[in-house]
């Protein structure tokens, strides 16, 4: 062998080696974090290493699990942050409500069909080395306790760039049936182009097996988010699901719950509660099933003060000037459920409107019969829910249907078609600097129904909101990571073994 050839398989040996710790610049996922791999994993961390080298800034998205697959590039000019076109687009709704037509394009099915929840954890998150030599200057006279805490402002800004969290708010009455067995319009529906960072899921007349409920959940939501707390009273169910990243910035849960028929051994009407906070800013999500029937609207009322004034939140959790009225004691409440009102005017024209009519409706209100919804009037004259203000209604009345189908109540008691399953939201008052506000209003980005769900006779009503975060202190009693760590397992366990046919899902039943 010639040294000219030695050199040349020498050459090609080294460069084999070094092969083997080359990332590939891979397109970022829909949820993942996209970073820009140009070094070996060995020259990425002798640069680190270096003080110069650790000043510099790194290219990845500002949000993980918020990235839009069809606005991505693999070109070497697309190096700055990613921008996603919007916190959440109103795509069209493969519904009977919204008979808009999705388009889709080959590529992007083709990428969506890439993506699994295994690359997206892979990619979840960066742990950037910390020189020793850095964590050894501490300065004893200056500065401040909260400016490089967990939950201070500096944390806040690299966890969420923009101080901007998504919330998904869902109601159900369940009517006692099994859920279906694909829950994808509901959990995950295709108005939402990204799966927001908290989902709220309140039930009434749920089904009996709790545990397969909250399975079925996780199971459709996947890895990237976890079973924060649940409660349950009675028929009622809340389900309160985080990404899973958040749960280092989430302080302990505290619940509540309240019968407002204490006398009965099965209850059926009242409300339970969480609430909890994140980074500096307090939540509190109520779900309720109040008084039924057309012509109680006194007893709907009466329901109302009783609950706000009997759920004693928050508990341990800081709170300046708790008030008995539950829902002033937190900067965003969130209160869903079967609240009952009804449509004030008689079922055959309610049925001539609906029969006329296309949905969705016109986004200005009122329209139709929905001036004279019993709910509208009630929060207009401030009787209850004072406070609270409820999104534009543009779908069909949710109840009352004939299990199995699409039609409205054809049993002998001849319900009329109401809005009875409702999401109200309300914001604590802020002060004022300049004229403006200092938090941002809380945003209604998409209020719906799901029309496909046929297994009870009440629609699931949801609603995607968007608030402002702001710091919080570490003496805010956190919840340590801790979760529903059997549910998350179970689901993920059917998850993995599901079949390529619909519906492999174990739901519950009742007994």
């Amino acid at each position: 062998m010639t040294m000219e050839q030695s050199n040349s398989n020498a050459k090609f040996k080294q460069k084999k080696s070094l092969s083997r710790y080359l990332l590939p610049n891979k397109i970022p996922n829909k949820v993942g974090v996209a970073v820009i791999r140009s070094q070996s994993a060995r020259e990425t961390r002798a640069d680190h290493c270096d003080d110069t080298h650790c000043k510099r800034s790194m290219t990845i998205s500002k949000r993980p699990l918020s990235l839009n697959v069809s606005n991505m590039s693999p070109k070497k000019e697309n190096t700055n942050f990613l921008q996603i076109s919007s916190p959440l687009d109103r795509c069209a709704s493969v519904s009977e409500n919204n008979v808009a037509e999705a388009s889709f394009n080959s590529d992007d099915l083709l990428m969506e069909k890439s993506i699994s929840h295994e690359s997206v954890l892979k990619e979840a998150q960066v742990l950037y080395l910390i020189p020793t030599m850095q964590a050894r200057q501490r300065n004893f006279l200056q500065g401040k306790i909260g400016a490089n805490s967990l939950l201070g402002p500096r944390e806040l800004d690299r966890v969420f760039p923009n101080r901007e969290v998504t919330i998904f708010v869902g109601t159900w009455n369940m009517n006692g049936h099994t859920p279906p067995k694909e829950l994808n319009d509901f959990v995950l529906p295709i108005g939402i182009k990204h799966v927001p960072d908290i989902l709220v899921f309140g039930t009434q007349e749920s089904c009996s097996e709790r545990f397969e409920w909250e399975v079925c959940l996780q199971e459709t939501l996947g890895p990237s988010h976890i079973l924060y707390h649940s409660i349950s009273l009675g028929t009622l169910h809340l389900a309160v699901f985080v990404r899973r990243d958040l749960i280092w910035y989430i302080s302990i849960p505290e619940d509540a719950s309240l019968s407002v028929r204490p006398g009965t051994a099965f209850r059926t009407k009242g409300a339970v509660a969480c609430s909890f906070l994140l980074f500096g800013t307090s939540f509190l999500f109520v779900t309720a099933h109040l008084t039924a029937h057309q012509e109680k609207v006194k007893e709907r009322v009466s329901d109302v003060k009783k609950i706000v004034n009997s759920l004693d939140l928050p508990k341990v959790l800081p709170c300046k000037n708790k008030s008995k009225d539950v829902t002033q004691n937190f900067d965003y409440v969130f209160w869903s459920g079967d609240l009952n009102f009804r449509l004030a005017t008689p079922r055959s024209k309610v049925l001539e409107w609906l029969s006329k009519t296309s949905f969705p409706l016109p986004d200005h209100l009122p329209h139709g019969y929905l001036h004279h919804d019993q709910l509208c009037s009630v929060l207009a004259d401030g009787a209850a829910f004072k406070g609270f203000t409820e999104a534009k209604i543009t779908f069909p009345p949710t109840y009352k249907y004939d299990p199995g189908t699409q039609n409205f109540d054809s049993s002998s008691k001849q319900r009329t078609p109401a809005y009875t399953d409702r999401i109200l939201y309300k914001q604590r008052a802020g002060r004022r600097f300049s004229g403006q506000f200092e938090t941002p209003p809380l945003q209604c980005l998409v209020y719906d129904s799901v029309s496909s769900i046929t297994t009870s006779d009440h629609k699931p009503v949801w609603g995607v909101f968007k608030a402002h975060l702001r710091p919080g202190l570490d003496t805010i009693p956190l919840a340590a990571g801790l979760f529903h760590r059997d549910v998350y397992l179970e689901g993920l366990k059917r998850r993995a073994t599901m079949n390529d046919s619909k519906g492999a899902t174990a739901v519950c039943s009742l007994q």
